[in-house]
């Protein structure tokens, strides 16, 4: 199992150029998701795959394309300063996670306990909330497998997997809220002038984040995978109901037309997670920036 080490991501975070920096922790997030899906499998994807399309979207604004004219250019900065925060801060405990597997020669459960009982997550309760989750589906997957995977087993694993997921981003838009409101300073009606330009970049092109998250291409028209169309693990439906997202087969009100809001930016990145879980295209390399 290939990984970027705690030394290559410390260099990632060090780079002075924030475009080309951008490129970089684009590139350590995929690196890190291809690592973490070796362990749990492709057919949901993890928050780190989506993680880097997240950053190529980060990178658009970075480089300022497409933003208003009147923009305050220190919105681009602030962009640029989340970005390399969000990497320093998720993706050592991801990979101190990803040491004890190779340590142990296997992704058991101690060399997960072992992991997260470093002081590194001291003040990460989520990501560790979020491994545990990731661990409890590649163990279920793994059981599931010897006697061929049903349908009950494939859903416990897909809603794992996005509990997983939900509870990275938690942590990730709290340590983002700060820096989101640095790029949006004005805040009331700028701050919702400013969400009008914010897209996510995706297989399936932008999507604008203020209106409701749209059916992917890759389901056929379905607006949720089979498996998801009704949550029932009681953490998942827990952190719906906190991010005002229903648990049946339906997106009303996912849009976040007031981006800064961590209420609102949670509900779209439920609903878009939940959409999107089992598009396996997140695993490609975002598409490359313009030259």
């Amino acid at each position: 199992m290939s990984y970027p080490s705690q030394r290559a991501v410390a260099a990632v975070v060090a780079i002075a150029d924030p475009v080309v920096r951008n490129t970089a922790i684009t590139a350590c997030y995929r690196d890190l998701a291809l690592a973490v899906a070796d362990l749990t499998g492709r057919s949901d994807v993890n928050w780190l795959a989506f993680g880097a399309w997240a950053s190529a979207s980060a990178g658009r604004v970075i480089r300022r394309e497409g933003l208003p004219l009147g923009l305050d250019p220190g919105a681009s900065g602030a962009v640029a300063e989340g970005n390399r925060t969000i990497i320093a801060d998720v993706a050592p405990r991801f990979v101190r996670w990803l040491d004890e597997v190779s340590r142990a020669g296997r992704p058991t459960r101690t060399a997960l306990e072992v992991a997260v009982a470093d002081p590194l997550f001291d003040d990460a309760p989520d990501l560790g909330a979020a491994m545990a989750a990731y661990q409890s589906a590649l163990e279920l997957r793994a059981l599931a497998a010897a006697e061929e995977l049903d349908e009950e087993a494939d859903r416990a694993v897909a809603e794992l997997m996005l509990l997983g997921n939900v509870r990275v981003a938690a942590h990730e838009q709290w340590i983002a809220d700060a820096l989101i409101d640095d790029a949006m300073p004005l805040g009331g009606l700028f701050g919702r002038i400013v969400t009008r330009f914010v897209d996510v970049v995706t297989p399936d092109g932008p999507l604008d984040v203020c209106r409701e998250v749209p059916a992917p291409s890759y389901l056929g028209g379905a607006r949720f995978p089979a498996v998801l169309e009704h949550l029932r693990q009681v953490e998942l439906c827990e952190l719906a109901a906190r991010f005002d997202h229903a648990v049946a087969g339906e997106v009303v009100g996912s849009e976040a037309t007031t981006w800064e809001c961590y209420e609102e930016r949670m509900g779209f990145i439920f609903a878009f997670f939940r959409a999107y879980a089992r598009d396996a295209r997140f695993f490609d390399a975002p598409p490359a920036p313009a030259n």
